[in-house]
């Protein structure tokens, strides 16, 4: 088994492969939100056959050295590959095979630093932590939309059916939002007012370029006749998965964004998909906030490594993550 750089011959053979094994975060349409900062890996057979692959971000850390980590909006590096048939035993060792193939490759990049995310459904860490990766649980939410809406409602926190009956009461209109500036509008106040860093090249793409409507949705909602709050998901052909959200907060309703985050699910249920993906957060409000829609909780794995010298001084300042 071999990793290599995806040459533009077997793109066709990579989108077709990512349709069935992978997810929408391997899509043709997703990848192409980002630029040359962003590499397509395939997973190769010694015969040269192409069985899976995954993608690499990298950004410049202090504007010097090379961190490769996730891409913005990208939950994990997109670990796909061609499941085996044939013993339970086998299947383990595939996944083994995989898990070193993709640690001796990383290793072989040489990355000052580095800090990657794996799917949910890759499990076998072992040979990370044999090359002295730090291995690290962190955990999403998803819910499934294969029960009924009156299993989905009773599922729900008191508090959240409380703030979904409290927009009703308090007239709180909600709407399929296609007006993807407001969308962006939205975002954009929440990241100013949170001080945080929107990395607004790759949400214009997201939202006027991949979006559309077979891949995804938003819902705003209203209060006395203005924007209160907003959620965006994109969706495969299986999972919708949270993405975006926005509040106004000179229009702060306690039911708003509740509200809006309920009608993803619905509609996500109405499209015929098995599964909502909060995208979670190891963030304990943010935590609390998806728990209450009554998502499994499911773990997933980072992988961390730095050179000796910046791990050394990583650990005085990120103790959690090396």
């Amino acid at each position: 088994m071999k990793i290599k750089l995806l040459p533009d011959t077997d793109f066709a053979a990579f989108a077709e492969l990512a349709l069935s094994q992978g997810t929408i975060f391997n899509s043709a349409a997703w990848l192409s939100n980002y630029d040359s900062s962003f590499k397509v890996y395939g997973i190769y057979t010694n015969d040269n056959k192409l069985i899976g692959g995954f993608h690499l971000f990298t950004a410049k850390l202090g504007g010097i050295l090379s961190h490769c980590k996730n891409p913005p909006f990208t939950p994990h590096i997109g670990l796909f590959y061609l499941q085996q048939s044939g013993t339970k035993s086998t299947a383990l060792s595939f996944e083994k095979s995989i898990g070193t193939c993709l640690v001796d490759f990383l290793e072989s990049l040489s990355y000052p630093m580095l800090t990657l995310a794996l799917p949910y459904s890759f499990t076998d860490m072992q040979a990370f932590s044999w090359k002295k990766y730090k291995v690290i649980p962190n955990y999403t939410y998803r819910l499934n939309l294969e029960q009924d809406i009156e299993d989905l409602l009773k599922n729900l926190s008191g508090d959240k059916r409380t703030s979904i009956n409290k927009a009703a009461k308090d007239n709180v209109k909600i709407e399929l939002c296609t007006d993807l500036q407001e969308v962006k509008r939205m975002v954009e106040n929440t990241y100013t007012r949170k001080a945080k860093q929107l990395n607004s090249g790759i949400v214009d793409k997201i939202l006027f370029q991949f979006a559309k409507p077979e891949n995804s949705f938003a819902f705003m909602a209203h209060h006395n006749n203005s924007a209160a709050a907003l959620s965006f998901c994109i969706y495969d052909n299986t999972t919708a998965y949270y993405l975006l959200g926005g509040y106004a907060t000179n229009n702060k309703h306690q039911g708003a964004g509740v509200l809006a985050l309920w009608n993803c699910i619905l509609h996500a249920k109405k499209l015929g998909l098995k599964t909502f993906d909060f995208e979670g957060s190891m963030i304990p409000q943010v935590e609390k906030y998806f728990r209450g829609f009554g998502g499994d909780l499911i773990p997933y794995f980072t992988i961390n490594k730095a050179n000796f010298l910046l791990e050394t001084g990583l650990k005085l300042i990120k103790r959690d993550t090396f």
